[in-house]
């Protein structure tokens, strides 16, 4: 399912929450830029770094990307490789992107177990970046919820898919 794919003048809701995550995203990104700009002038130009900027873009920088991809894949934005698909047809390229959505929707299935676990363990431990002090289960949880998202957009493209078959499958 894409964006252009919904009927609704203002989106569906899956739509309209992935949008919303990747409005986040995008807030965090305009943040993250002020604050390097802002550093760099104060680095160079006065001689007086921000102390722990490095590490709020680091947490920052997964905000950024793990909350902007789930709406990227639902409206289709990504970069895709097309090397092989009019030698495959169009049978071809709907099972070759059944299968990538499958195993996507597994391995991200993985990570966002395995990034669960941590961000539990790194808020019950209290763990915490080495300058600042940034609670780093903020990137856990960052990286569970939009990798959880990507998911659900997957399987949506999965049930989309199959619902239109392989008859004209783009």
């Amino acid at each position: 399912m894409s964006v252009s794919e919904d009927s609704g003048a203002r989106g569906s809701f899956p739509e309209r929450a992935l949008r919303l995550a990747a409005l986040i995203g995008g807030f965090a990104l305009f943040l993250i830029m002020g604050l390097v700009a802002v550093s760099v002038i104060f680095r160079y130009v006065l001689g007086m770094p921000i102390f722990g900027s490095q590490e709020i873009v680091e947490i920052g920088m997964s905000v950024v990307v793990m909350l902007a991809m789930p709406f990227t894949s639902f409206s289709g934005s990504h970069i895709r490789v097309d090397i092989f698909d009019r030698r495959l047809g169009a049978a071809g390229r709907f099972f070759g992107d059944l299968i990538s959505r499958t195993v996507g929707i597994f391995v991200l299935g993985l990570l966002v177990r395995k990034t669960w676990d941590k961000a539990l363990d790194a808020h019950e431990y209290g763990d915490v970046t080495n300058m600042i002090e940034i609670p780093v289960w903020i990137a856990y949880g960052a990286i569970t919820f939009g990798m959880g998202l990507f998911i659900l957009v997957l399987a949506g493209q999965i049930v989309g898919q199959i619902r239109h078959g392989v008859t004209g499958y783009e």
